[in-house]
Parts: C-alpha cells; sequence; structure tokens
C-alpha cells in the first residue's frame, strides 16, 4: 500500500466529510487527537473532498521543512510549495539567503499567475513577517521570453540592466547575466537554475536551463519569465505579506494562531531595535521603517481573522467562537529498540481485532524484522508497507495500527531536502591548475618560471596561440597551448618561488637530486609494504548476527562512502595480513562509527582493541559514544587519560591485562610500556596527525604485526593518494550525512550587540552555543561579559586546567543540555559531537591555523538544523596577509565535505606532510605541488616491485609534442576573455588526456556555440599526441610537403619504441609510401612525404594504432 492509498482510503471515512463538514460550517476549529502522521493524513483527506487551497503554518522553520518533506511524501501530483525566510537577521542585506528568495519568487509567481490552481503552501511566522514588492511591482521586475520571438540583443541587455541584473563573465548565482556572441546565460530568480538564451539574428532559437557547475544544458524550455531579487529597497513602493496574495477562501491549518502572532511581535520588535542601532550608528535617515517592509502582530492577527482557520496541533488557544473536533488516536509507543516490547503491543491490538501496517524505508529493514519475528516464534499478520512515514500512530477510530520501522529500531527518519538552488562552488583542486595572468608556473624542463599572458605568434607564415613565460634575467620561453602538459601551477609553501635561470643546469640538478631521493623514498615504503605481507596476521571471523544486529541499529541511513569503507575495513581484518588502513573524510562525516564496527568485530573474534587518541576530551567522547553505540552487547570499555585517579588507572591497567577490558581508550600514556593487552588484535588511531614524531614511531613498531585502523579529518590530495595506493590502503569518505546542511561561516569583528543577538537567536530556537576564547587567564572575563550580555543564558565554563572530573562534569551537563553556552579553549576541537549545539563563536580567531578552526568549525552543524560559525577578530586592517587568508579560506569554504579544500588552502600542504615527512614538504617548496607529483609518478614507476605486489603503476605513455604549420587554437572571436581561452587549453588538455572529444564539442557548442575550424583542428592535434603517445612517439612534425615522425634516444619505455619504430616502418612500407630515416642528435626521426596534413597524419596513426598495439 502507498502513501496515496493510504489518503484516498481515509478520504472516503465518514470522519474526513464529517471534519469537512465542520470547517465549512465554523471560522475557527480545533482539531484534538491527530497523532503521528495523521495531522498530515487528515488535513489532506479533507482537502481531497473540496476545491480550495490550504496553507500550513507551523512554528517553527525546522517543524515546517519536516511538514513540506511529508506533504510531498503524500501527495503525488499536487503542488507544494515551501515559503521561507529570506534574512538571517533583519535589515542585513548581506546575509539574504539566495536560495530562499528563489523558493519565496516561486510562491509568488504561483499566486500572481496560477489563480485558479489549487495549492498546498508550507510556511512558518519568520517568513510571514517579511513582506515583499506587491503584484504591480512585481510586473515591473520580471520579463517573458518565447522561442521563435523576435528579440534585439541590445534590447535584452538595456532590458536586463533595467531589471537590477548584473553582467558578469559567466553567471554562478540568481541575479546574473552575461553576453558570448549570440547567447546570453541569465540566472532569474524565477528557476533553481540558470537559463541559456541562443539568438538567431534577432529570434530566438533556443530557450535552455543548464547545469551552473558544468554550464552545459540540462532542459529545454519553450518560455521563461525572467525575475529579478524581490529588492526591498524603495520606500514608495507598497509591500504586502503573503496574505496578501491570498483570498478569503483559503483554508489556514495552524498550530496556534496566537503562537505565530507573539513570534511576529518579538520579530518587529527585534527589526525596531535593529532599525534605531542603524540609524544611530550611520547617523542617516532611513526611509524603510520597519512597520513598511515588515509584518507586526496587530496586522496579522487582522489578516489571519478572514480565513477558515484550523488549529491541529499545539496547546488550545481559546479562541471566542472555536469549536473542538475531537480524533480518537494515539502516537506509536517508544520501543527504545527492545523488541519484546513490540511483540506484547501488536499481540494486545491483534486481541482487539486491529488491523496492523508497518512502514519500512527499505527492504533490509524489513527483513531484520521478520527475521525477528521467526527468532521468537511470533506469528503476526501485518501488512507491509515500503514508503517514507515518517512518524506511526493507532488509529483507534478505524482500529488501524501504523507503526515506523526507524521508531521501532530507533533509527534516524532521513526528511526529503528542498529542491537547491545550483551555486557554482568554488573547486581549489581545479583553481591550483587554472592559471591566471601573473601566476608562476613549473616547466618540467626549464623550472620555476612567471606567466605573463597569451599571445599570438607566427611561425613560417603560420598563426599560433602560445603562453609566454618569463624566467630570471627576464628571459622569456613560449608554450604552444597543445603542449600544456609540460607546465603546472606552482603551489608551494605561500612564499613567492624565486625563478630559475635559462642558462645553467640549476634546475636540472635540482630536479635529478629530489628524484633520487624520492627513489630511495618509494623503495623504503615499498620495503616496508612487503615486510608487512610477509607477516602473518590474524584473520578476524566473518560478521555475527551480533554485528549485523549492531550495524542495523545505527540511527542514520549509512552514506555510500561509509558502506565501502565498512566492507573494506572488514575484507582487511578478514584477510591473514596485517590490515594498515588509513580513513580520511570531513569532520561529522561518520569515521567513528566505522571504528565502532572494526572494534566490535575485533571483539567478536575474541580480541581487545585499543583506541588511541590525541586529547583527553576526545579521550572521554569516544568512551560515551562507543559505550552508547555497545550498550546492548556483552562488551567491556573503559578509558585512561590524566583525569583518572590512580587507584582507577591502575585497576583498569590490571584489568586490561588480564583481558577483562575488551576496548581500551586512551592517549599516549596507553602505549607505555607498563600497559600490557592480553590479546590486543586492532589498534585504532583517531587524528594521528596531531602525535608527535617519536609518538609516531611507537605507533609504527606496533603496526608491524597488528591490524591497525587510522581516523583522520585531514585529507589527502587526490594525487598523492592514487600515487601511494599501493603502499598504504587508503579509504576517503566524501558524502555528506542526509539532512546535514553547510555551516554558515562569517567574519565579524567583536561587537556585544553582535554577540548578544547571535546567542539569542541561537537559544530562540532551543540550541546551545560554542564561545571559543583560547586564553585561560582572562576566560572568566568573557564568561561574565556573555552572562551580562544574555542574562537569562546559563554560561559553563570549560578549559585544560580545570580538575578532571570538573571538566567531565561540565562537558557532560552541557551534552545534556543544562547550559545555554559553552566557554571554553580550543579543547573542543576534537571529539564533541552535540546534535544541539549549532552556533560556534570563535574569538580572536585570526590567532587559530586554518585547519584548527576548520576542526571547531565542525563542532556544530552535526545535525538536519542550519549551523552557523561566527569567526571574531579586530579590525581586518589589523590582520596580516596570512590571518587574512585563512579567515577568507573558511568563509569561502563552507560547504559539506571542504575539508579537502581547506587542506589545499592550508599553507604546510598537510595531506602531504602526514604521508611523506617534512622533507618532502621541503621538495614541494622547490618544485611546486603538481610539479613534486609528476616526479614522483616518475620515481615511483622506476621502483623494482615484484610482480604479484605491483599494485603501484603500470608504464605510462609519455606526452607527444606536436608541431603543426595549420592554424590550432581558439580564435578571440569564439571567446574573448584571455583568462576563460586559457582554461578551456586546460579543459581541452584534460579531457583530451581521457579521449572525450564528443562531450568536448557538446560542451563547447553548447556554451559559445558552433565550433571554428581552428579549435577543430586543435581538436585533431590532440586526438594525433594521444594516439602517437600510446605508441611511444616523442614528436610529430606536419608541415605543407612532409611530416616527421620523432623518437629520442632514452631508457624511458625502449622496447615499446623499438616496437613501435619497426610497426611504423612497415605500415608506411605497405601503403608504398617513400620514406626517409635519419638520425641525429640522439633523435630518430622517419619522414612521411605523402602526409602533408594534420588531418591526413590523424587517419594513418588511427590505421596504425590496432597493429602498433
Amino acid at each position: 500500500m502507498s502513501n496515496a492509498e493510504i489518503i484516498s482510503n481515509y478520504t472516503k471515512e465518514l470522519k474526513a466529510i464529517e471534519l469537512q463538514n465542520e470547517i465549512k460550517k465554523n471560522k475557527s476549529l480545533y482539531v484534538s487527537g491527530l497523532s503521528g502522521n495523521l495531522n498530515i493524513i487528515i488535513p489532506l483527506s479533507v482537502s481531497q473532498n473540496d476545491s480550495e487551497s490550504h496553507c500550513f503554518i507551523l512554528n517553527e522553520k525546522e517543524k515546517a521543512l519536516k511538514y513540506y518533506s511529508n506533504l510531498c511524501n503524500y501527495l503525488q501530483k499536487e503542488k507544494v510549495y515551501f515559503f521561507p525566510y529570506s534574512f538571517i537577521a533583519p535589515y542585513d542585506s548581506e546575509l539574504v539567503n539566495n536560495a530562499n528568495v528563489v523558493m519565496r519568487t516561486e510562491v509568488i509567481q504561483a499566486l500572481i499567475n496560477k489563480k485558479t490552481e489549487k495549492k498546498y503552501i508550507v510556511t512558518y511566522p519568520e517568513a510571514l513577517f517579511e513582506m515583499f514588492p506587491d503584484e504591480k511591482k512585481q510586473k515591473k521586475i520580471s520579463a517573458t521570453l518565447k522561442t521563435r520571438e523576435n528579440i534585439n540583443l541590445d534590447e535584452l541587455v538595456k532590458t536586463l540592466n533595467k531589471k537590477g541584473f548584473t553582467s558578469v563573465d559567466f553567471v554562478s548565482e540568481p541575479g546574473q547575466y552575461s553576453v558570448r556572441g549570440n547567447i546570453i546565460d541569465v540566472f532569474s530568480f524565477s528557476y533553481r537554475k540558470p537559463i541559456r538564451v541562443e539568438l538567431d539574428g534577432n529570434t530566438i532559437e533556443k530557450l535552455r536551463l543548464f547545469n551552473v557547475e558544468s554550464q552545459l544544458t540540462e532542459e529545454t524550455i519553450k518560455s521563461v519569465k525572467i525575475i529579478n531579487k524581490q529588492h526591498i529597497d524603495d520606500a514608495n513602493d507598497k509591500y504586502i505579506p503573503l496574505f496578501g496574495l491570498l483570498n478569503e477562501g483559503w483554508n489556514i491549518w495552524n498550530e496556534g494562531t496566537g503562537l505565530s502572532a507573539n513570534i511576529i511581535g518579538k520579530k518587529f520588535e527585534k527589526a525596531s531595535e535593529i532599525f534605531k542601532r542603524t540609524q544611530a550608528k550611520t547617523k542617516s535617515n532611513l526611509n524603510l521603517e520597519p512597520n513598511k517592509i515588515f509584518l507586526n502582530k496587530k496586522t496579522f492577527n487582522d489578516y489571519i481573522n478572514k480565513y477558515k482557520n484550523i488549529q491541529f496541533d499545539g496547546i488550545r488557544e481559546k479562541n471566542k467562537g472555536q469549536i473542538e473536533y475531537h480524533y480518537n488516536s494515539s502516537p506509536q509507543p517508544n520501543f527504545n529498540k527492545n523488541l519484546s516490547f513490540l511483540v506484547e503491543d501488536l499481540k494486545s491490538h491483534l486481541d482487539k481485532n486491529y488491523l496492523i501496517n508497518i512502514s519500512f524505508q527499505s527492504e533490509e529493514q524489513s527483513e531484520r524484522l521478520a527475521s525477528y519475528f521467526e527468532s521468537v516464534g511470533f506469528v503476526c499478520d501485518y501488512r507491509k508497507i515500503i514508503s517514507k512515514m515518517s512518524q506511526g500512530f493507532v488509529d483507534h477510530e478505524r482500529k488501524e495500527v501504523f507503526y515506523t520501522d526507524h521508531e521501532i529500531f530507533n533509527r534516524y527518519f532521513r526528511h526529503a531536502h528542498l529542491p537547491k538552488v545550483q551555486k557554482k562552488q568554488k573547486n581549489p583542486i581545479k583553481d591550483r591548475s587554472e592559471l591566471k595572468t601573473g601566476d608562476y608556473v613549473v616547466h618540467i624542463d626549464h623550472g620555476v618560471g612567471r606567466f605573463v599572458g597569451l599571445e599570438k605568434m607566427e611561425s613560417s607564415g603560420v598563426e599560433h596561440e602560445v603562453l609566454r613565460l618569463v624566467y630570471k634575467n627576464n628571459d622569456i620561453v613560449y608554450i604552444n597551448v597543445n603542449s600544456l602538459h609540460k607546465i603546472a601551477k606552482y603551489s608551494g609553501s605561500g612564499n613567492t618561488p624565486t625563478l630559475n635561470s635559462l642558462n645553467n643546469q640549476e634546475w636540472v640538478k635540482k630536479k635529478r637530486k629530489i628524484k633520487s631521493k624520492m627513489v630511495d623514498m618509494a623503495n623504503d615504503l615499498i620495503k616496508l609494504y612487503l615486510k608487512r605481507r610477509e607477516i602473518k596476521g590474524f584473520c578476524f571471523q566473518k560478521d555475527s548476527y551480533l554485528q549485523i544486529e549492531l550495524e542495523s541499529s545505527f540511527i542514520y541511513q549509512d552514506t555510500p562512502d561509509q558502506i565501502k569503507t565498512t566492507k573494506d575495513v572488514k575484507k582487511d581484518m578478514e584477510s591473514s595480513f596485517p590490515m594498515d588502513r588509513l580513513v580520511c573524510g570531513d569532520v561529522g562525516f561518520g569515521k567513528t562509527e566505522i571504528a565502532v564496527r572494526a572494534a566490535f568485530k575485533a571483539v567478536c573474534s575474541n580480541k581487545q582493541v585499543l583506541i588511541l587518541v590525541p586529547t583527553t576530551i576526545l579521550a572521554f567522547q569516544h568512551y560515551k559514544t562507543f559505550k552508547k553505540r555497545l550498550e546492548k552487547f556483552p562488551v567491556s570499555i573503559d578509558y585512561l587519560s590524566r583525569f583518572r585517579k590512580t587507584k582507577e588507572k591502575n585497576k583498569i591497567i590490571k584489568d586490561a591485562s588480564e583481558g577483562n577490558v575488551d576496548i581500551l581508550i586512551g592517549t599516549h600514556s596507553v602505549l607505555s610500556k607498563k600497559i600490557k593487552l592480553k590479546n590486543l588484535g586492532l589498534l585504532i588511531v583517531d587524528e594521528e596527525q596531531k602525535f608527535g614524531v617519536a609518538l609516531k614511531e611507537k605507533i609504527k613498531s606496533q603496526k608491524l604485526n597488528l591490524d591497525c585502523l587510522t581516523l583522520t579529518a585531514t585529507p589527502i590530495p587526490r594525487t598523492l593518494h592514487f600515487s601511494l595506493i599501493g603502499v598504504r590502503d587508503i579509504s576517503i569518505i566524501r558524502t555528506a550525512p542526509t539532512n546535514r546542511q553547510p555551516v554558515h561561516t562569517e567574519v565579524l569583528t567583536f561587537n556585544e550587540n553582535e554577540i548578544r543577538d547571535i546567542i539569542n537567536n541561537e537559544m530562540s530556537r532551543f540550541g546551545q552555543v560554542f564561545f571559543v576564547h583560547n586564553r585561560v587567564e582572562n576566560i572568566y572575563e568573557i564568561a561574565n561579559i556573555i552572562q551580562k550580555l544574555v542574562p537569562n543564558a546559563k554560561v559553563a565554563v570549560a578549559h585544560g586546567q580545570l580538575k578532571g572530573d570538573l571538566l567531565e562534569k561540565t562537558i557532560l551537563n552541557f551534552v545534556d543540555g543544562k547550559f545555554d553556552v559553552l566557554v571554553s579553549t580550543n579543547i573542543i576541537e576534537s571529539g564533541l559531537d552535540i546534535p544541539n549545539a549549532n552556533t560556534i563563536i570563535i574569538n580572536q580567531a585570526h590567532m587559530f591555523g586554518l585547519s584548527d578552526l576548520h576542526q571547531m568549525r565542525g563542532r556544530v552543524g552535526r545535525s538536519n538544523r542550519k549551523a552557523f560559525c561566527r569567526l571574531l577578530v579586530p579590525k581586518l586592517t589589523n590582520l596580516n596577509l596570512d590571518a587574512k587568508k585563512r579567515l577568507l579560506a573558511l568563509e569561502e569554504f563552507s560547504n559539506l565535505g571542504d575539508g579537502l579544500n581547506i587542506a589545499l588552502k592550508d599553507l604546510d600542504i598537510r595531506g602531504a606532510g602526514n604521508l611523506l615527512g617534512g622533507e618532502q614538504s621541503g621538495f614541494i617548496n622547490d618544485l611546486g605541488f603538481e610539479t613534486y607529483n609528476k616526479i614522483l609518478d616518475e620515481a615511483l614507476s622506476e621502483v623494482e616491485i615484484p610482480k604479484e605486489e605491483n599494485r603501484i603503476q603500470e608504464i605510462v605513455p609519455g606526452n607527444c609534442l606536436v608541431d603543426t604549420h595549420e592554424r590550432a587554437f581558439i580564435p578571440k572571436a569564439y571567446i574573448s576573455n584571455s583568462n576563460e581561452r586559457l582554461k578551456m587549453y586546460g579543459l581541452i588538455e584534460e579531457k583530451s588526456k581521457k579521449n572525450l572529444f564528443k562531450e568536448l564539442k557538446i560542451m563547447f557548442e553548447d556554451r559559445f556555440g558552433e565550433i571554428p575550424n581552428e579549435l577543430k583542428t586543435l581538436f585533431e592535434v590532440m586526438k594525433i599526441k594521444n594516439l602517437a603517445s600510446e605508441v611511444g612517439i616523442d614528436k610529430i612534425v606536419t608541415k605543407k610537403d612532409r611530416t616527421s615522425f620523432i623518437y629520442f634516444d632514452n631508457e624511458k619505455n625502449k622496447n615499446q619504441k623499438q616496437n613501435s619504430i619497426l610497426q611504423l616502418l612497415k605500415k608506411l612500407n605497405e601503403n608504398g609510401e617513400k620514406t626517409d630515416i635519419k638520425e641525429k642528435n640522439h633523435q630518430l626521426s622517419i619522414v612521411s612525404n605523402s602526409l602533408i596534413s594534420v588531418k591526413e597524419t590523424l587517419l594513418f596513426l588511427k590505421k596504425t594504432e590496432n597493429k602498433t598495439q
């Protein structure tokens, strides 16, 4: 049975018809007794029997989002809208949420343009509080475009400028437009994706929605309405609330209009305060007074009394003339994962002849319950529903039970996300490779130079586009655009690199020396790897029933990366070789759950587990987490830290040595000689990069004959990860947990009013706040300031100098919600997992490193609520450049999974240092990050590895150079922006390596129009480069009267080259072509006088390809 069928069944019920009649007769109604999802089912059942539209007002944003998600689960055809609040704070236009503006615009336009459509709108008081321009103004800020319509390009641009759109090179967010030849891209607030308008002369040929990230078309449409932001900036305009567009036939379902009115009243008071404060600060006479642009309590009440009001949740408000209608139901009992209680409850309902329905989110959970029923011999005739039902209930009217699997097993229910508005994301991996004028670059043959721009050059009467590089003493090197593989953007320590000279061997010597050391390093790593492979490890048993039960009891849905990593870890543990796996994932991405499962697997095989963590707080947090997750299983868990009393420590050490502690968690002290576990089988190291060198050596000595799992939130750059994949097994968790939202990050100056507002905002939604102040000497002064600013807040202080039991008690009380604000040093940086704490304020943020800030930010946003990170600093103008860069990087990269981006921005290149040590970081500074990786790849390819262990690298084809007399570049008339042209050259280089020429063709035609001949020739040159590289040809020169195939005399892939020469000569002779063979300056040239164009050379190589292979 589907959710739609449930609604259909309820619609036919007498109760639904009765309720509908009551609504028709009465202006105000209180419907009581709607337990669980009945508060969705009953309103929808009523709505199916009428033609009216319905608005649902929930008193909190999170509740409104859940209600909207539930409505979408039940309504298959009807349009459901979500109407949110645009601002984070009134009068702060910098903090407008564009995605919310788009959703508001959708609702406004639907109400204006689709007046007869039946609608369901879900909203909340803050959203109603914010008003918007009236219908007359809406028409002024919008324009409609249709295919085959005549339009003048200049007129369209004027229209866009008049409507407030901003001209950019490439659109990335709503409110922007760009013009490229006959193509205009517009990001309207009326769509979640940008629009591409393609003109044929003065006619609109095509209208397409495209992806802002790839810039490629996703959908073709026939007409569009272009609307700019709902600006509140003109005091002469008229502003109206949502109610101003709802006719009196609407039914308003709410949790109590009095409560909504009070919330709106408080918001209005706050807006008035901010308005007065802003006027006093700026000494300006603002015309946009609060009553012009925001709804007040009285106006809300005046509007709401015009409609049919149905209160269907919350405490009944004694409204005059309100009638109560009761529905007899009760919520699903809380079984707290105790399935024997469930069995007893179901038996009691079966005895009363109740119909049993159980809703499952997946077949897996259905099988889990069926397996349990079978194991206890319970036979139950129940109807299985595979659907999304958020809350179960017992309907005593219909004598029917609806239970949900996630409530039975105490699992987290995944609500559907709102459809996202596309936004161009920053990608520092691409940024590292995308050159801009003035960037330092590394040429593999010449070393560090500076890129000064693209230039046109003539060679033998043919025009080419080249990159101009400047070296020491202003020497110049020109690089053809089809040889981009030879250069890389310089990324090193953050300091300005020294330019190399073209007149000495300094670069060649440096490169040779570093490569030699890399080969030595690679050999050492291989030896260590082989040594581990020779040692016989312990084979842990396959998953038991208990293991399956533990994993099924995880309250969240596993992400795909978690599933894969869990499988990888188990496979390693079940093999005969000692595991050495690094699990890398951003903060809050589920690494600890992987550790819990691995530890439990070890315990099930009668082995002990040692968990090593860098801080006492993290040891305590892990202890609490492991205890909670394993509370239903016979597992003994304890922890050691400096906070434990000596008597406790001695007992734990004794118990561990006798095998009475299954899982021991602790800081570095657990590696001391006096602690010997009787039957240690697994070592788990959390945040390894935070341990010192000496301690790392101790860990290494433990690892040789022991299964070892290392967890880190410090991501490793992918290039290094792939280079070293054979030496150390690495799993990367990139997928964010479901319903997780990015943390809104903002840099602010220290201001008491701001701090008070931030804390009050979080407390108003019953959340908690971290306030980080890293100086113990005046931390209590800061706590007192906060207490004065927010007198009703319960404030606690935590720092490393507190006595152990007091610190633990303080942290526990904060976890339990007994404090609203925790003022602490950075001891909260690792491990604390408090879903209710969703605001963190970091004082003197400029004093912290980038990775420390990212870790602290990771303490919030660990639930489905929107979280905030405020970085407090003195005036930005007083900060040094490095501090500014760190803060701006954290503000810029605040999306889920941006840990990798943070790591790449970090000056220490911490990922590389983590795997390779300090000396390797020095190499990176000398060579630049990209060139370092190229030489590392070469070094690894030269290391001799036994065949059965050769997992590191196959023979890598070289990069053939191609010189041609034909024009092969991107014409300026096709892409005028030189930075974009250079970016496209990089993309051609990247895609052509994978032979993705069809994809390139589609992309260029989609974004820039018909491909010119010069670019077609460049594609052919890149195809020649690919084919020639695969067969070992080092260089090809095509001229008007001949083509030369050139081989360099070196040891690299020597056998492949010899085979290639023979096959090439054979093919040329088969065609009866005249061939010359020349040898000069350690180069062998095979010259064909019959191949006289790029196209002919390409066709010849395609024919040769199969035979050469």
